[in-house]
């Protein structure tokens, strides 16, 4: 396909065909097991605490689609929310790629390349945020690189800037893309021979992007808080590395970057020369895989390679570019890839999503409370029980420490943690006369989650100070055991 060619019906129908089986392999394969921002979003969505996340698109999105599909099953949503923006993602990323020159065997390939890895794969199969900002990338670069360059720049040009905020409102780290985007505009229009200026670069198209990001991003503090008060400081604790937070060894980046991509980084590299081809399309991939690289490994904020999804469409199209035309030799080394590539992730994929399953919570509460009592919840990987128990309350230690530790921004002492809780138990118990204490704290490490290791001293001293003052018995599970605490007499 050449220069300024625009992917034709066969295109479409073959993005269709991967879009529609890969839905359905993400169904299938969809995880028991939360992760991250699964449980505080499905407690927004299900109970309707919050209007808007902090990525303002993800709650209105998943009321529309209960609206339209029902609320029988109230997760059906928010799993829908990470299958079909994941399934969409990938159709659009094979049309961005046989825009940018890739022939359909090398963007195919390359394409299910990243939708069988453990990046993907895992976020596709989660309640979270990632796969959506995945979806919302690779549509906007379709719509940038397709836009009518050549006729009428000008409507092309306030078409990308009328959409580029959409980038913001499905994940709040999508700015990082910014510069890169502008190198997009650019090479999208030097497709069709006429590249802007450096002037037109500098002082038009970059400008312009800026503004409407600074537009999206007032009104995605407006819908948020109904005001823009407190943006600043709002922006500063995003983008501020923790006091509190575990300093990172030097394998970061092998550990949330290369492992999850699998094959694709090398294939990438080899695919790098390829891009010099074309006018502007080096510094353009360049830029919009780069700098978010950058950014997010002195962040450190990586999540099992979930902020790096923005930017994994683009790494695809060197990758589709060294793969080049079908050849018998290239299609076998294609499927040996492939194999291997979704052997690996399911390995990643299912060690993760084993135990902590949010029934055998439930369970586990309902058999130590009954119907009603206070639940003191250590661990996040699960929905709050109130959702199942409505006369159950849940009072999260973990978010209590993690406040105070946010406040100071460092790990506050346990000692302190516990004489700053020690009032708020004894109204919590005047409430309630049956009370339990998670203990899965315990077991939980580094990998499952860096911050809650970390909290882990301040959560084993708040138990102890629990089994100092109540009677105590012990309800034991693999992971989610409990303390039941009763009054001294």
């Amino acid at each position: 396909m050449s220069g300024a060619a625009r992917p034709g019906k066969r295109d479409a129908w073959i993005a269709a065909a991967l879009a529609l089986a890969l839905g359905v392999l993400y169904a299938l394969t969809f995880q028991r097991r939360f992760y991250n921002d699964g449980p505080p979003l499905t407690e927004m969505h299900v109970l309707g605490t919050r209007t808007f996340h902090t990525h303002v698109l993800y709650l209105p999105l998943c009321d529309l689609v209960t609206r339209v599909m029902g609320s029988a099953d109230p997760l059906r949503a928010l799993r829908l929310l990470s299958v079909v923006p994941a399934a969409l993602g990938c159709g659009f990323a094979f049309l961005v790629l046989r825009t940018f020159g890739a022939q359909v065997f090398g963007a195919l390939v390359a394409v299910l390349l990243l939708a069988l890895s453990p990046a993907l794969w895992f976020f596709a199969t989660t309640i979270e945020v990632h796969a959506l900002l995945f979806g919302t990338v690779t549509l906007v670069a379709l719509v940038t690189l397709l836009a009518p360059w050549e006729r009428r720049p000008r409507l092309a040009l306030a078409l990308v800037a009328l959409l580029f905020p959409l980038l913001y409102w499905a994940h709040e780290s999508a700015f990082v893309l910014g510069l890169g985007w502008v190198l997009l505009v650019q090479y999208a229009r030097a497709r069709h021979g006429t590249a802007f200026t450096w002037r037109g670069l500098l002082l038009g198209v970059g400008p312009l992007l800026l503004f409407t990001l600074l537009l999206g991003f007032a009104a995605a503090n407006v819908a948020r808080s109904g005001s823009l008060a407190g943006a600043v400081h709002s922006v500063r604790m995003q983008l501020a590395v923790p006091g509190y937070q575990p300093a990172p060894d030097r394998s970061v980046l092998l550990r949330e970057w290369l492992m999850p991509l699998g094959v694709l980084v090398p294939l990438a590299l080899l695919g790098a020369r390829e891009l010099r081809r074309a006018a502007w399309r080096a510094p353009a991939i360049a830029a919009l895989v780069l700098f978010p690289l950058a950014f997010f490994a002195w962040w450190t904020v990586l999540e099992r390679g979930g902020y790096f999804l923005g930017s994994d469409a683009f790494l695809l199209v060197p990758v589709g570019l060294f793969l080049g035309r079908w050849s018998r030799v290239k299609g076998i080394l294609a499927l040996v890839l492939l194999a291997g590539q979704a052997t690996y992730a399911r390995g990643k994929i299912d060690a993760f999503d084993r135990g902590w399953d949010p029934g055998e919570r439930v369970a586990q509460v309902r058999d130590a409370l009954g119907g009603s009592g206070l639940l003191l919840s250590t661990v996040g990987f699960a929905p709050t029980v109130h959702i199942d128990l409505p006369a159950v309350e849940e009072f999260s230690l973990r978010s209590f420490v993690r406040s105070m530790c946010m406040r100071e921004d460092r790990l506050v002492p346990p000692e302190d943690v516990v004489a700053a809780l020690r009032p708020l138990l004894l109204r919590l118990f005047e409430r309630h006369e049956r009370v339990a204490l998670e203990t899965g704290y315990r077991r939980v490490t580094v990998e499952d989650s860096p911050f809650l290791h970390a909290f882990r001293p301040s959560l084993a001293a708040i138990e102890a100070f629990l089994r100092e003052h109540y009677r105590t018995s012990e309800r034991p599970h693999e992971y989610w055991g409990l303390l039941v605490l009763e009054r001294p007499e």
